[in-house]
């Protein structure tokens, strides 16, 4: 019985570091993403707004952040409708924030987020997905406004 333990808590210590390796690996590249991303000859890019709400009803620290990522064609056509998006990272420095999106078509929306700024930039990256091909896109320098 006592091997069964051992050999558990080795299972566990093994999966917990493919975790963060595995998290790591998912993220790799997303700091030095691209500004655009050619596919099929086309290329795209992404647009995003990001805010923290102070309205009244608000905490006097304001809510946390909310994020809406959109794609869009350089060409001004429609995405094609294989063309999704299934992550989106807001990286402040060595800070990223890896939301649960909620998808409408190739826009993405996220909110939750951590209490930066408001009136500082940061990266906002997506990544674009067909089949198993994958993209980074990444739009620098959003300004994280701020609603009163």
């Amino acid at each position: 019985m006592m091997r069964f333990d051992i050999l558990f808590a080795a299972a566990l210590l093994l999966a917990g570091g493919c975790l963060s390796s595995c998290r790591q690996n998912a993220d790799a590249g997303v700091s030095s993403a691209p500004v655009s991303a050619e596919v099929d000859g086309r290329t795209f890019r992404v647009e995003a707004d990001l805010w923290r709400d102070f309205q009244p009803v608000a905490p006097p620290e304001g809510q946390p952040m909310m994020a809406v990522a959109r794609v869009v064609a350089g060409d001004g056509l429609s995405l094609p409708d294989d063309l999704t998006v299934d992550r989106l990272w807001v990286v402040k420095g060595e800070e990223r924030w890896a939301p649960v999106i909620q998808t409408e078509g190739h826009t993405v929306h996220a909110a939750d987020g951590p209490k930066w700024g408001p009136g500082i930039e940061v990266d906002v990256v997506v990544r674009l997905a067909r089949g198993k091909q994958t993209w980074l896109v990444r739009a620098p320098d959003v300004p994280i406004k701020r609603t009163d």
